[in-house]
């Protein structure tokens, strides 16, 4: 069975407008249907969601985006590895949802090249994953003047899991500059709870 504009239409409306239910098993069908599931316009929808704090239908979105990336991950990635693509942000959202080696390489790949009011998203992403990787891309980031920056890095640290994490939160509060700041507390504290 295939995905018709006029049936797409039906499903977004369901989703947007449905009951809670309703909206679930239109997600279920979107994912049964993922060879043509219209990404870019999925991707609208979950900005929009978030946007309006609808959190529950943008989990249900989720899960229907996730199913549909596991299989057909390329419009994802082709959005995801150009900061400046107007959907860039969800699509990375999804690809840290789903996980991978490989999803973490291009996230990482990405930091470089990313502007600036993006980097929060990217570390946020990065965050999603586990490992020295992890703090190693990370840890420049600390010397950040951008404190919403800042402070996704060092909780980007500490979901990381890895020992070294510590090792550069700790080299960071005790470099000149971070005596009295607020960024030394908010370390402080992080490092208390992972050595907990």
């Amino acid at each position: 069975m295939k995905l018709g504009a006029e049936r797409f239409e039906a499903l977004m409306e369901t989703i947007t407008n449905g009951g809670r239910s309703e909206a679930r098993e239109a997600c279920d069908e979107l994912m049964r249907l993922w060879k043509d599931a219209p990404v870019h316009a999925l991707l609208a929808l979950k900005e929009q969601f978030r946007k309006l704090d609808m959190e529950s239908r943008e989990a249900a979105l989720d899960e229907a985006l996730i199913s549909i990336a596991e299989r057909r991950p390329e419009p994802f990635t082709a959005i995801a590895t150009d900061p400046s693509q107007p959907l860039w942000r969800q699509a990375v959202d999804v690809l840290a949802m789903l996980g991978g080696e490989a999803y973490l390489d291009l996230f990482i790949s990405l930091l470089p090249l990313c502007p600036r009011r993006n980097l929060k998203d990217l570390a946020a992403a990065i965050g999603c994953f586990r490992g020295a990787k992890v703090a190693e891309a990370l840890s420049p980031y600390l010397d950040t003047d951008d404190e919403a920056l800042f402070q996704e890095v060092v909780l980007a640290l500490k979901r990381s899991g890895a020992p070294e994490a510590v090792e550069l939160m700790k080299a960071r509060i005790s470099s000149p500059g971070v005596d009295a700041s607020d960024k030394r507390s908010f370390i402080e504290a992080v490092i208390r709870e992972m050595e907990e």
